[in-house]
């Protein structure tokens, strides 16, 4: 119970579904894994270890409900989360009563979401960034030699010049682009350096700066989800990558 009359935003976080019972919605159907979180994955699994997700059900089902809240007055506005240009048309296409308000996906200097941030503006929709600040908490994802995005020396020199930390400069960067951002941290400090950028902006210069940082890379693919028909990324795959998946996943994938 969130003691709330409303809340502003409701997102589809995710374009597939995932069974549940409804009291154990981390589990499968029938609440088959009794253990789900000594599982090596964030994901529900089914007993034999391999995603649990619904086939059958459509992410525009989920968005008619969420459609249903706002007309309850629940809900003020409709979201979306982890959703591609292609799904966001189809979203567009098919809504009952109320558009999508906000899209909410991974990005940041080295993946600018240029194409999609197009999309939005081009049809009323905030997009929020997640991971803004380049998901350095990823361990899984790093290769060697790779430079975090928070130590590019490119930005370290903005942000010397500015007094403010890459952090700093770069939510300002998300704000400078007309787009919104959601930085996470559980620190006090940091969550109060990253509201403290409102007292400066970046050049044009500094902006063309970033352009070039640019590599069109995702930091989080979720491979797991990737059998499922709709998952969202495979429209922009880097050329040449291959999602992991279980060999389980990818056996029931042959069949």
């Amino acid at each position: 119970d969130l003691k709330l009359d409303y809340v502003a935003s409701f997102a589809v976080h995710w374009p597939q579904a995932c069974p549940s019972t409804g009291e154990k919605p981390a589990l499968g159907a029938d609440g088959i894994d009794p253990k789900p979180r000594d599982q090596p994955t964030m994901f529900p699994l089914e007993a034999d270890g391999m995603y649990a997700c619904d086939y059958d059900c459509h992410f525009m089902e989920a968005y008619h409900a969420i459609e249903d809240l706002v007309d309850e007055g629940l809900v003020r506005g409709a979201a979306i989360s982890n959703f591609n240009a292609r799904q966001v048309h189809e979203v567009l296409e098919n809504f009952k009563k109320h558009p999508p308000v906000v899209l909410q996906n991974e990005c940041h200097p080295y993946f600018q979401q240029k194409d999609i941030v197009d999309v939005c503006n081009n049809n009323g929709i905030v997009f929020q960034s997640y991971s803004p600040l380049g998901s350095g908490d990823r361990p899984w994802a790093r290769k060697p030699g790779e430079v975090e995005l928070l130590d590019d020396p490119r930005l370290q020199e903005i942000a010397t010049a500015k007094g403010k930390s890459v952090a700093q400069v770069v939510l300002r960067w998300h704000m400078d682009r007309g787009i919104t951002a959601v930085p996470k941290s559980i620190t006090p400090a940091r969550i109060a350096t990253n509201i403290d950028v409102f007292d400066f902006t970046l050049s044009p210069e500094e902006m063309k700066l970033f352009d070039k940082l640019n590599q069109a890379r995702r930091f989080l693919m979720w491979d797991p989800t990737s059998l499922h028909p709709d998952y969202p990324f495979r429209d922009d795959l880097p050329f040449g990558y291959k999602t992991a998946q279980p060999l389980k996943v990818a056996a029931r994938a042959s069949k």
